[in-house]
């Protein structure tokens, strides 16, 4: 049996939230309550650290003879390549 709810959002998220679950062809409550069952499931107390998150999103600029962004690429194995 489920439970009902009532939750307190912005009109914007909802009208987005809305259009994302119409793109899953669902509805709201069945959105919000796979996205709860996947965060309980990865377990809340345990998020992604920040450099596991960012970990090779960003590629490193040339030094172009920039001796401290020399060091710093050096120090953490970033060498042009």
């Amino acid at each position: 049996m489920k439970t009902r709810v009532t939750i307190t959002l912005d009109p914007g998220v909802v009208r987005k939230a809305k259009a994302a679950a119409r793109l899953r062809h669902t509805n709201l409550s069945a959105l919000i309550e796979g996205l709860l069952v996947q965060t309980t499931r990865r377990g809340a107390a345990r998020p992604t650290s920040f450099t596991r998150k960012w970990t090779g999103k960003f590629d490193v600029r040339p030094s172009d003879g920039d001796p401290l962004l020399d060091a710093l690429k050096d120090k953490y194995g970033l060498a042009d390549k």
